[in-house]
């Protein structure tokens, strides 16, 4: 009987340590999954801030040395999609699980209706992007523009079920106010005289550019849950790509349906900075939005249309400074006011972040110990 009895404790130790050694795979298979994720995310945020910051001092530069085409301006933005045919078109290994969903992919007609469909939003939103770089200083459409965040928050907790805490509802509050309060002042430092009339036409174009990426980017996470299963970086690739040659397509037709084309000997011509400068704005403003486009639709795929936003109208706070080291733009005190007001919006929403996270942690703790006690 004492045999038997101690064959058993021998076999529940064993038992015991595999479970265990499985438990510990487990556990570094989860933290190596969680350091890849967050890897990826910091990569994609790189992404979206320097190609902001990039692109957008570049749009005003192409203004200021003599550009006039919003077409141009607008093709620019979308124009460097080209870049991403080598990493959509490398063939990538595919796991079981991947193989499975890959089967259950939508068609080469639904496919390219959601890649049409919010490319034209794509196009209406660059265009009035366009505007309002073209009308406002760099600092004040930046900060105008972080009105995205708050119109993503609403536009999330209605099409992606996105939990809209007090922390977070105070971060769109500030954001809101950070972004409006720049209205109320006479811009007479940043590029000369610019009237209530112009800045009513930028503010009013970016204000509604802002909603539209905010509607964009919300349908785009609709897409990733309901269209595109696959769950591979490739999809965020071809999402990019796709979205950009429409856009560009469009872009261009636009110029020569308007009659812009005409102009553009003659504009390249009077670019004060030179034919080869004009060339090498173009290519640099259309690589650097095309890094920002992958960058936030791939946070949109690793995390959430909020957070993609929220990485955004960071971007828009890190903007004015660069605006005034390379541009000798100016921080008046509003500017200083709805910069400081913006940066405790994004530190509420991190804020926020942190508790999502502890809660999380907690629970996982709690139902370990719950399993514990069950053995």
């Amino acid at each position: 009987m004492e045999g038997v009895n101690e064959k058993l404790l021998h076999l529940t130790i064993e038992e015991a340590e595999r479970t265990e050694s499985s438990e510990n795979a487990d556990n570094s298979s989860v933290q190596s999954s969680k350091f890849v994720l967050w890897l990826q995310i910091f990569i994609f945020t790189f992404f979206i801030l320097g190609g902001q910051a990039v692109g957008t001092l570049l749009g005003r530069v192409y203004y200021e040395q003599g550009g006039k085409s919003r077409w141009i301006a607008t093709f620019a933005q979308t124009a460097g999609f080209s870049i991403l045919l080598p990493f959509i078109c490398y063939p990538s290994t595919k796991n079981h699980n991947e193989q499975e969903l890959i089967i259950h992919q939508p068609s080469i007609f639904v496919r390219a209706s959601v890649y049409i469909f919010l490319g034209l939003f794509q196009v209406a939103n660059s265009m009035l992007f366009t505007i309002g770089v073209q009308y406002l200083p760099v600092s004040t459409y930046s900060l105008i523009s972080g009105s995205q965040l708050a119109f993503t928050a609403l536009t999330s907790f209605l099409l992606n079920r996105q939990k809209i805490t007090a922390i977070i509802l105070n971060s769109v509050v500030l954001l809101s106010f950070s972004s409006s309060a720049v209205i109320f002042q006479n811009e007479t430092g940043d590029s000369g005289e610019i009237s209530q009339k112009t800045l009513l036409i930028g503010f009013t174009a970016t204000t509604f550019g802002s909603l539209g990426y905010a509607l964009q980017f919300s349908l785009t996470e609709v897409a990733f849950q309901k269209v595109f299963k696959s769950g591979t970086l490739k999809e965020v690739m071809k999402m990019s790509f796709f979205i950009g040659l429409f856009v560009t397509i469009t872009s261009l037709t636009g110029l020569f349906a308007s009659g812009n084309w005409n102009d553009l000997e003659k504009e390249i011509g009077e670019y004060r900075t030179g034919k080869l400068s004009y060339v090498i704005n173009l290519i640099c403003t259309a690589i650097s939005w095309q890094l920002y486009a992958v960058g936030s639709v791939g946070l949109v795929y690793k995390a959430s249309a909020l957070f993609s936003n929220v990485i955004i109208n960071l971007g828009s706070s890190v903007v004015p400074i660069f605006a005034m080291v390379f541009l000798k733009d100016m921080m008046s005190g509003l500017k200083v006011f709805s910069l400081l007001l913006g940066l405790w919006g994004y530190a509420s929403y991190i804020y926020q972040h942190y508790l999502d996270d502890l809660e999380a942690k907690t629970s996982e703790v709690k139902s370990s110990d719950d399993q514990d006690d069950n053995l």
